[in-house]
């Protein structure tokens, strides 16, 4: 009885609230600029990117790296309640060269 109300207990928990990925500290937001920052500034005013991709082509101003910072908040079964997510291209020459940054439902 009491392993099925713990697992029962556990599952509510679960599903009553869960995040992905690292909250994004907006404090430099509106600091980035093309051609201003390198990869060392991003990370150290955002820390390590969720994801990272390399490679890109046909990316206008000649960007060849994509930083993805991204997190989510969901309550009770799914329903997504806060969503944001940066993302900084880089040049060649690690230097910032297009970056977007959205957030939706977030405190």
């Amino acid at each position: 009885m009491i392993k099925n109300l713990c697992t029962l207990l556990l599952v509510l928990t679960v599903s009553a609230c869960a995040s992905s990925g690292n909250k994004i500290d907006t404090t430099h937001i509106n600091d980035v600029q093309n051609g201003v920052q390198n990869k060392d500034r991003i990370r150290a005013w955002f820390g390590e990117p969720s994801s990272t991709t390399t490679g890109l082509q046909g990316q206008p101003n000649k960007c060849v790296e994509r930083w993805v910072y991204s997190y989510a908040r969901a309550v009770g079964f799914g329903k997504v309640t806060c969503s944001e997510a940066l993302v900084v291209d880089f040049n060649a020459k690690g230097m910032v060269c297009d970056h977007a940054y959205t957030k939706q439902g977030c405190d």
